[in-house]
């Protein structure tokens, strides 16, 4: 799915989204790049712990464990 269509299903702003992407946060590093359901899944968990409190530069240490796990 493109970076509008994400952002109308998850309800992130794209500009939200590119920064997440820069910031290293979804699966899919280039926020140009075709987004799957498995970066709407880490948006969606991205976007909890922010509004739970967590900081970006927390996230940056959290979600490639997160990913690694998965991956497990």
């Amino acid at each position: 799915m493109t970076l509008e269509q994400l952002a109308a299903r998850s309800g992130v702003a794209a500009d939200k989204i590119v920064a997440y992407t820069q910031a290293g946060l979804l699966p899919c590093k280039d926020a140009r790049a075709t987004f799957s359901a498995d970066d709407q899944y880490w948006l969606d968990m991205v976007n909890c712990f922010l509004e739970n409190g967590s900081s970006v530069e927390d996230l940056k240490d959290l979600m490639p464990l997160c990913e690694q796990c998965a991956t497990n």
